[in-house]
């Protein structure tokens, strides 16, 4: 059975051995492509019995041009660039991986965090021009005692909770889903009650037609003007056009970002004018570490699936009606 990797351009050499390793054993032969399109994938993956994909979106018209297919590996967390109906249809197990990077991401939004809070990039520049002390910039306020609202409650919003407490922060969660939040220093509290009442928002909810643009207009107008946003889930939580309007007209503090609608962010993009906006390009998932944990559980997930077993993380288990998976 046939094994597609659709874009090695964002593998090093140790991470396709893992997969030389894993699926060779089982007898699997994986074929690593530079694709950047789904025309490419139609046209070459015809004989994939699984794809992995990093960037390019399995849409329904991809998925039905693979008759063969068994398996969709998302390599990452968000799978909404899949589209699980089609896949179901097909009779096609789609896997993620859900918790290879849970301190990273975390970690990667108390650095945003702490980077707008402390006013990195103003500093930065009033060093390297020669500058001493902190000038007459904006007021920099103490972390501890302020409050950190996480929307979404999950792995990584309970990590930085942790965090966070730890900084002596206060932490507040919105998250239908949950209704305890397992610790006694973390307050569950109401969309409106978070929005109205923190001093960083950070966003940790998955991309759904529910939870696209969350952070609105409306939002903002209700934040504190002292208010940090922090997103490193999905840049369609928030309407970028938006933010923009609120970080321009100092309706809150600043904004940190590591994910964008649509990514890479252009080099012209005007958040790159704004001084209160700390950008990074799509890396908090990234360490060295994660990236191999990340790899070698999804190749384990595929062969577990190719060769006729259930597995971990699978987020349609409806095909499960359709196959025969021990």
């Amino acid at each position: 059975m046939k094994v597609y990797f659709l874009e090695r351009q964002f593998l090093s050499p140790a991470l396709e051995s893992i997969y030389h390793d894993i699926l060779g054993k089982a007898g699997l032969e994986v074929d690593f492509r530079a694709w950047t399109s789904n025309q490419e994938v139609m046209d070459g993956a015809k004989d994939a019995a699984a794809v992995l994909s990093m960037a390019i979106a399995m849409n329904a018209e991809t998925i039905a041009a693979l008759p063969a297919l068994k398996f969709i590996g998302r390599c990452g967390i968000g799978y909404d660039s899949v589209d699980l109906k089609a896949a179901t249809e097909r009779g096609a197990v789609v896997c993620n991986v859900p918790d290879y990077c849970v301190h990273e991401v975390a970690a990667q939004a108390l650095t945003l965090m702490m980077a707008v809070a402390r006013q990195l990039p103003a500093f930065m520049r009033r060093a390297r021009e020669g500058g001493f002390g902190p000038g007459q910039g904006a007021p920099v306020y103490r972390l501890e005692g302020r409050t950190l609202g996480l929307l979404g409650y999950g792995r990584t919003g309970r990590q930085l909770a942790k965090m966070g407490l730890g900084m002596g922060m206060k932490v507040a969660v919105y998250d239908p889903f949950v209704s305890d939040a397992g610790n006694p220093d973390v307050k569950l509290v109401s969309f409106d009650e978070l929005i109205a009442g923190s001093d960083i928002i950070s966003l940790h909810m998955p991309l759904t037609a529910e939870t696209k643009y969350i952070l609105s207009r409306p939002q903002f107008e209700k934040m504190k003007k002292t208010a940090i946003v922090v997103n490193t889930s999905r840049g369609g939580l928030i309407n970028t056009g938006d933010l923009v309007w609120a970080l321009k007209e100092n309706r809150i503090k600043g904004a940190g970002l590591d994910v964008f609608e649509a990514e890479p962010l252009p080099p012209s993009h005007e958040l790159f004018t704004l001084g209160n906006a700390v950008l990074t390009p799509h890396v908090a998932l990234y360490s060295e570490e994660s990236l191999v944990d990340m790899h070698t559980k999804l190749a384990g997930q595929l062969v577990d699936v190719l060769e006729g077993r259930r597995t971990k993380n699978i987020v349609n288990p409806d095909v499960l009606d359709k196959l025969q998976l021990q």
